[in-house]
């Protein structure tokens, strides 16, 4: 028999302020989509359907109160709205499983905004809520506790908490509800498959209590824990617990890792994040910008996802200062992954046309064509080099990058005459450079650099006995 899938209540309209006429205007508009709903699944059931069936019926499972700032009567409404049993049959927020409440109180006085938000989270207290968004909203260490109804489900499996200002406080409380397990019978970390936490003040401290929270989770597919204040020491903290965890066979099948802009210019964090990213063979997302990892972090990483075996179709590496030797490295991986990666991200290193010229290479010899669709490498001391072996690399009509759909070179230095090539070859695949020094001059020092290569090879050497080291390391602890 066919089914009808359950509706999604949305609040229309471009970003506003609501107050309580407009409210009841929403209302009127889900009571009506409900209504019809309610109707259609009668039909389908047939003429024995009782009230009482459809009294059971999910008419609603997901909800987006986004980007509008409630007044506290129009939250007053719209939670009493989702509380009452629908047409005599369950509340509406009874069956909600998906709640989108992120950037509901911008604007709004700190009292009036915590009365919103728990007015709203709370009427979800009989929901068996599996996915919350509650970012952009300005959660301070008491909203954190306005929000504890829908923070506290045991059915939670999805959360995100971006652009709250979370601070070392705050966090504390979040990790406190996330981890607390006074029943017995397992917190809501344990069942988490994806959290992120993003662009909040949580600094050092945080990153403790993150730790916490990944000290209790099982399930993670996808992490993002960036843009937090971390800085060395936090990010120690972060790469040890993630480390433990996989090594514990815990996570074992994430899938996206988002650590930008944290710090892992420390051995230990780069050790640690080494032996975790060996142990991820069904990442297909890394996020490292701005990470401070230089050639030798980078190093430790493209040789960790060649370890893993990962198919990973999305490597940002940006702003890590990676110069040609790093450059080198990524260009192996690349090879040596068989030409699944699609998108590519290099922006603001020290490359240089010699470490491009590395990186066009590696895209040469797939039979079929490489899989990549986007490549960035803005700002990467690009020049005519670089550019024609981009140029050769993407082939006769672009027969051997068959798949690219963007090439980012923004913010290099490219004659007007490489600009031409470059615009011919590529076509609109190709970004505009708005920032393009027409000078020119990126490559007239290139060849200061070929009195370091022989120096950088000895300390390569020397940095491929750590890594094996380390991969010997790694192996022996995933013998069972």
């Amino acid at each position: 028999m066919a089914q009808l899938a359950p509706l999604k209540l949305e609040v229309t309209g471009e970003r506003e302020f609501v107050e309580a006429s407009k409210a009841r205007e929403f209302v009127a508009l889900w009571t009506e989509q409900l209504t019809a709903h309610r109707q259609e699944v009668q039909a389908i059931l047939g003429d024995t359907t009782t009230e009482g069936d459809l009294g059971n019926v999910v008419l609603c499972d997901r909800i987006r109160l986004s980007d509008k700032s409630f007044s506290d009567e129009a939250a007053d409404i719209i939670a009493a709205f989702l509380k009452e049993p629908f047409m005599g049959g369950r509340s509406i927020a009874s069956g909600i499983l998906y709640a989108e409440l992120d950037d509901i109180i911008a604007g709004r006085m700190t009292e009036m905004g915590l009365h919103v938000l728990q007015t709203i989270c709370d009427a979800f207290a009989d929901a068996k809520l599996v996915d919350v968004n509650l970012s952009d909203n300005a959660i301070g260490q008491q909203g954190i506790g306005a929000c504890k109804t829908v923070l506290s489900k045991p059915s939670l499996e999805r959360l995100a908490l971006c652009n709250n200002g979370l601070s070392e406080a705050t966090m504390e409380e979040v990790a406190d509800i996330l981890t607390n397990d006074e029943s017995g019978t397992g917190c809501v970390a344990t069942n988490l498959t994806k959290i992120h936490f993003y662009n909040n003040m949580s600094g050092e401290g945080g990153c403790k209590q993150f730790a916490r929270i990944l000290e209790k989770s099982s399930k993670l597919t996808d992490i993002r824990f960036s843009s937090t204040r971390a800085g060395k020491y936090g990010s120690d903290i972060v790469t040890s617990a993630l480390d433990v965890a996989l090594e514990e066979g815990r996570n074992a099948n994430l899938e996206k890792m988002d650590f930008c802009d944290n710090n892992f210019g420390n051995k230990a964090s780069q050790d640690a994040l080494f032996r975790a990213l060996g142990c991820t063979a069904s990442l297909s997302y890394l996020d490292l910008r701005d990470c401070e990892l230089e050639d030798d972090g980078v190093k430790k990483v493209c040789h960790a996802l060649f370890e893993s075996d990962s198919a990973l179709e999305h490597l940002d590496l940006s702003g890590n200062a990676v110069e040609r030797r790093g450059a080198k490295q990524i260009a192996d991986y690349i090879r040596d992954s068989g030409g699944k990666l699609k998108v590519l991200c290099l922006d603001d290193n020290d490359l240089t046309s010699k470490g491009v010229v590395h990186i066009a290479s590696a895209f040469h010899g797939s039979e079929d064509g490489h899989a990549i669709e986007r490549l960035q490498l803005n700002y990467t001391m690009c020049g005519a080099i670089g550019a024609r072996a981009l140029i050769d690399a993407f082939g006769p009509d672009g027969k051997d990058l068959p798949n690219l759909t963007k090439i980012c070179l923004d913010g290099n230095s490219f004659k007007e005459d490489i600009v031409g090539e470059l615009e011919v070859a590529f076509d609109n695949k190709l970004v505009e450079m708005e920032e393009n020094d027409s000078d020119g001059e990126a490559d007239d020092d290139l060849s200061d650099e070929d009195s370091d290569e022989e120096e950088e090879d000895e300390n390569e050497e020397e940095q491929n006995g750590e890594v094996d080291a380390l991969t010997d390391a790694m192996n022996k602890s995933l013998v069972v």
